[in-house]
């Protein structure tokens, strides 16, 4: 050893007693063999250096200290005689070619998976604006021509018609009216889906709240078209949001009615272990096995459908049972008839048992009817006062209070939104503040989960609009029932 620097000494942790001029080169290397943890024969290795050195031939190589740090060992001979090694951290240059050789070994890879990303990007976007296109089509048609044929027929009963093609030219302008509704309520269900603004709002309830009224809007229609319906009653209790399920079931007896031609409908609840099966069985055409999955899309209408549609019904409903985690079956042969079915768990049953529904018991029944849209106001009005309800109307909350002053309603009907920020819930409370607490039914066209958590919270009842006179007349029912079961204040 003739010289030698610093950091040479620190890069291997040679002794001073180790590091003298005129130290045999080989103490050194076995000492640097062994500080870096050489797995192979030290000795030999030593020897192949030392050859290197005697011979006057250059070597490179290269080792892993213990702290994980690559150093490049070069030796070069001098001119005159003896030789000089330099050890130099190539750490950072050995990371960033591994890096660069990864990052070449994998961008083939990379470029393959963002074609692929980009193929389906592409794909998604054709298919919507395809989607797009068709819902343009659609909604020009199906839409308007509902709304054209009420038009007319609005026209034709100012023209002096009898009271039979009166009646008939009502229930037309009813059918045209519901068609456009359904179509409505689908496109609005189908825009809040996309935004991700149907969020479930699970409850347990008696399956019957959902399932009693359904039957019997269904039973009439079924009738007024010369089928049967048989719906089978459970007392069974679910966990889950009653409003969507209610969607997804009447899309399911809808087409039921639509589709059936003659024969009969059946409604009904099957258990299978700790599953509930909610089923509706037609005697209608069936659907062919090659377009059972293409039905789920959307702006798919079955052949020969009867009456407007888009073809959202069962696209939505499907989008809703993927959202309660309530897988659809379905099971068809053409010909044959269809049953659809929606899986749900069972609920254990409250303490307090559900009030049953029966009966209309509605004549004589004080309500309170409150709502800000004076055409809304009359048409609901009217329908329970042929239903026999006393009505008290006001249109703002100081009719309201007027109104339960002087008739002190039983039920309070009250619209969510209403003049000057007002909303049927802070109504309510001000009318308990002053005559106590009375069961309360809040209609609103707002299905958010804002404004159904505010309804809910509060002990009110939640009907949506466009309001369903079968789920209304079934709701009072309920509510006068639950009225003459209660004790008399004082007992």
């Amino acid at each position: 050893l003739v010289a030698w620097n610093r950091r040479y000494a620190e890069l291997f942790g040679y002794p001073t007693t180790l590091l003298q001029v005129g130290r045999p080169i080989a103490d050194l290397a076995r000492w640097a063999l062994q500080r870096i943890g050489f797995d192979g024969d030290v000795e030999r290795a030593l020897d192949r250096r030392l050859a290197f050195m005697r011979a006057g031939t250059p070597h490179l190589s290269e080792r892993v200290l213990p702290d994980g740090s690559i150093i490049e060992i070069r030796g070069v001979p001098m001119p005159g005689g003896g030789f000089v090694a330099t050890f130099t951290d190539v750490t950072a240059f050995r990371r960033a070619q591994a890096g660069l050789l990864l990052a070449n070994e994998t961008l083939e890879q990379r470029v393959a998976e963002r074609t692929v990303e980009l193929q389906v990007a592409t794909r998604e976007a054709e298919r919507a604006n395809h989607a797009k296109s068709r819902f343009l089509a659609a909604i020009g048609h199906d839409l308007m021509q509902p709304l054209h044929a009420a038009q007319l027929f609005v026209d034709a009963l100012g023209d002096g018609l009898d009271e039979e093609r009166r009646r008939a030219t009502i229930t037309q302008v009813r059918g045209a009216l519901e068609s456009t509704v359904e179509l409505l309520s689908g496109l609005l269900d189908m825009s809040r889906l996309e935004a991700g603004g149907l969020v479930p709002q699970p409850r347990v309830f008696a399956l019957a709240e959902v399932l009693d009224p359904l039957a019997s809007e269904f039973e009439a229609i079924a009738a007024a078209r010369g089928l049967s319906f048989r719906y089978l009653r459970t007392t069974t209790w679910v966990r889950t949001d009653p409003q969507l399920l209610r969607r997804v079931l009447q899309n399911f007896l809808a087409n039921a009615v639509r589709y059936t031609a003659s024969g009969r409908v059946v409604f009904g609840v099957r258990r299978c272990g700790d599953r509930l099966r909610i089923e509706v069985h037609d005697s209608g055409p069936g659907i062919d096995p090659s377009r059972q999955r293409e039905i789920f899309e959307e702006f798919r209408r079955g052949e020969d459908a009867p009456g407007q549609g888009l073809g959202l019904g069962l696209f939505i409903a499907d989008r809703i049972a993927a959202l309660l985690a309530a897988p659809i079956a379905l099971r068809s042969r053409p010909g044959r008839g269809t049953m659809f079915a929606l899986d749900l768990e069972c609920a254990a049953r409250p303490q307090r048992p559900p009030v049953p529904t029966v009966p209309q018991r509605l004549a004589g029944l004080r309500v309170l009817l409150l709502d800000n849209e004076p055409a809304a106001l009359d048409a609901t009005r009217l329908l329970l006062e042929r239903w026999g309800c006393d009505v008290a109307v006001a249109r703002d909350r100081r009719d309201a209070l007027a109104a339960c002053d002087s008739r002190d309603p039983a039920v309070w009907l009250l619209d969510y939104h209403l003049d000057d920020g007002d909303t049927g819930p802070d109504v309510a409370r001000l009318l308990e503040g002053r005559f106590g607490r009375r069961p309360t039914l809040v209609v609103s066209a707002d299905a958010s989960p804002d404004v159904r958590a505010r309804v809910e919270d509060a002990g009110y009842h939640l009907l949506p609009k466009p309001l369903k006179p079968l789920a209304l007349k079934s709701l009072l029912d309920r509510l006068v029932v639950a009225g003459e079961r209660a004790p008399p204040v004082g007992a």
